[in-house]
């Protein structure tokens, strides 16, 4: 640590000490000369990096709070290890941890400290040399148009890709939060074409263009939706979706059980409520059918009583 001579810069005593200290922890009682062969240091400067560690703490700064050593007839003692006591360095885990995050973090958009991050991931490289993987994450070209919609509140005219029917439809769409889970991105947004907030996976959007139109941005927090909630009060329900109503696939949370070559579905679907599963399959117009549980095989035809009988009071009124 001693190889230049001058005033030592305060990144090249901060490092020494990030280097000395965990060291000096295990030691408790260590002489000047020891301490000052070990770390091929000269003594003066020694003793003047210890003083300077023995006055830092967190705040507010009292005695207890203060890293607590101090020098005395030629020895540094060390009292109780309240920091420091642990080597700072990264094991090979830890490393390869930090590059998975760091190539995630990347790829996200609006991400605002990509210069700071490469330059982490530069000193990265340079400890661990070919011991670091390059991950690549995979991201759509299109979500940094619907993460710039989300914030600017410009209306975005999209292609949409089907995939039951293989066919593309063109919407207008207010993005409202984009969100990426289980290796997939999503935008959830406010759709002109059913007139209802729907979520679209981004990856089957084959055209992204802003139209100009602004409307009031919305702050919403980007969350990822519950898409299989397994709490009591949740309906699991099994049921066969034709390929008219697709859009069930593609807009509401569901596991695909079996995809057919006709196009349509046998999915399992969360219902919050029989009478919410009653309007989706009223809204499908016959294209889905129950499988499973058995109590819920007729609602179709209940709920379409109920709604029958609510006009037939309207119109007795």
């Amino acid at each position: 640590m001693s190889g230049k001579r001058g005033p030592r810069s305060a990144e090249v005593r901060v490092r020494g000490l990030l280097t000395m200290l965990p060291w000096l922890m295990r030691q408790k009682k260590v002489s000047i000369a020891e301490m000052a062969k070990q770390f091929d240091m000269n003594e003066a400067d020694l003793i003047e990096d210890i003083e300077m560690a023995s006055m830092c703490g967190i705040p507010p700064y009292t005695p207890f709070e203060l890293t607590d050593m101090y020098i005395d007839e030629g020895y540094i003692h060390v009292g109780v290890n309240k920091r420091f006591n642990q080597n700072l360095s990264l094991s090979s885990s830890e490393a390869f941890g930090l590059g998975l995050l760091a190539a995630a973090a990347e790829e996200l958009p609006n991400f605002s400290r990509r210069r700071e991050l490469k330059s982490a991931l530069r000193k990265l490289r340079r400890v661990l040399r070919a011991d670091l993987v390059d991950v690549d994450v995979e991201s759509s070209p299109f979500v940094t148009v619907l993460s710039d919609a989300c914030q600017t509140g410009e209306r975005v005219r999209i292609d949409y890709w089907t995939p039951a029917r293989n066919e593309v439809s063109q919407r207008v769409i207010t993005a409202r939060t984009v969100f990426t889970d289980r290796g997939h991105w999503y935008v959830s947004a406010d759709d002109d074409q059913s007139g209802e907030r729907r979520t679209f996976r981004i990856d089957r959007i084959r055209a992204a263009e802003p139209t100009g139109e602004m409307v009031e941005v919305v702050a919403e927090a980007a969350t990822v939706p519950d898409w299989f909630a397994d709490s009591a009060d949740k309906i699991v329900v099994v049921a066969d979706v034709a390929a008219p109503a697709t859009w069930v696939v593609e807009t509401y949370p569901c596991k695909v059980l079996e995809e057919r070559a006709d196009g349509s579905y046998r999915i399992e679907i969360v219902a919050n409520s029989a009478h919410w599963l009653g309007r989706l399959l009223l809204r499908a117009e016959g294209n889905i059918s129950v499988v499973s549980p058995e109590s819920m095989v007729n609602l179709q035809q209940q709920a379409a009583a109920e709604v029958l009988a609510l006009y037939a009071n309207k119109s007795g009124n």
